[in-house]
């Protein structure tokens, strides 16, 4: 029996620090942190957002969703009036991807989206920067373009993809800083399309960044329970995940805790 320890950390969550034997991870350093499946799943945002997605793959992510009860789920804006329908009654929200994947839609067109989505009942907006702006060091524009979206979508929560593998480390920090002065909700790490996935030090950098000013959603390449526990360690309050991907962390921390 291994001995354990309950305390609550700031964001709310009881967590149960113990050792366990880690599952395969990217990552050398192991976690010590067991997070209970419930708040794993009120942290998951689970996507089916590649471009050859079928409606089976949407009606996949409803069964999940269902079973797990993750807090949002996500497809392009073709599927989503399927999955507001098939949400509807439950605490599960559905989110929309705004500028997806680029970010380099004109930001009338970004607003016009966000706002047809908000309409038909999507509760979350993960939107794109527009990167090519940032790295011209037109940071004016950048801002205004996600000002512009958190206006066309009231009070709804606003995420900030700023594709942390196409920047430098002064280029990220410039990315967090732009949102945490755009009054949006979280500063999110990719689309998930990028070739390369997320690190630790790109948390590092963000963290380090925002001093909890705003929240971090990490997102692209996270695939495993050791990693979530890692990165919530460090400061992520949100993880966007593949369908797969959101199915494999469940049964892993449904193992870890029968250990």
């Amino acid at each position: 029996m291994t001995d354990t320890e309950i305390r609550v950390d700031s964001r709310g969550l009881k967590l149960e620090t113990l050792m366990l034997k880690p599952h395969r991870s990217n990552y050398s350093r192991k976690s010590e942190m067991n997070l209970y499946e419930e708040q794993v799943a009120k942290m998951l945002d689970v996507s089916v957002l590649q471009a050859t997605n079928t409606k089976s793959d949407i009606e996949k992510l409803i069964i999940a969703a269902r079973q797990y009860q993750f807090i949002c789920i996500f497809s392009l804006p073709c599927y989503l009036p399927d999955l507001i329908a098939a949400m509807k009654n439950t605490p599960i929200n559905v989110g929309a991807p705004i500028g997806f994947p680029t970010g380099a839609e004109t930001t009338q067109i970004k607003a016009f989206q966000a706002k047809s989505l908000l309409e038909i009942g999507c509760k979350e907006f993960d939107m794109v920067m527009n990167i090519g702006w940032l790295k011209s060091g037109l940071y004016n524009k950048v801002i205004h373009d996600i000002r512009v979206v958190r206006e066309s979508i009231g009070n709804q929560p606003l995420k900030v993809i700023i594709e942390v593998t196409y920047l430098s480390d002064s280029e990220i920090i410039d990315a967090c800083k732009i949102v945490m002065d755009s009054s949006a909700e979280y500063v999110k790490t990719g689309t998930g399309w990028a070739p390369m996935p997320t690190t630790m030090n790109h948390i590092k950098i963000m963290t380090q960044t925002v001093h909890d000013k705003i929240k971090i959603k990490a997102a692209g390449g996270i695939c495993d329970y050791q990693t979530i526990c890692r990165m919530y360690e460090m400061g992520v309050s949100r993880f966007g995940v593949s369908l797969k991907s959101g199915i494999q962390i469940m049964q892993q921390i449904k193992a870890a805790n029968t250990l």
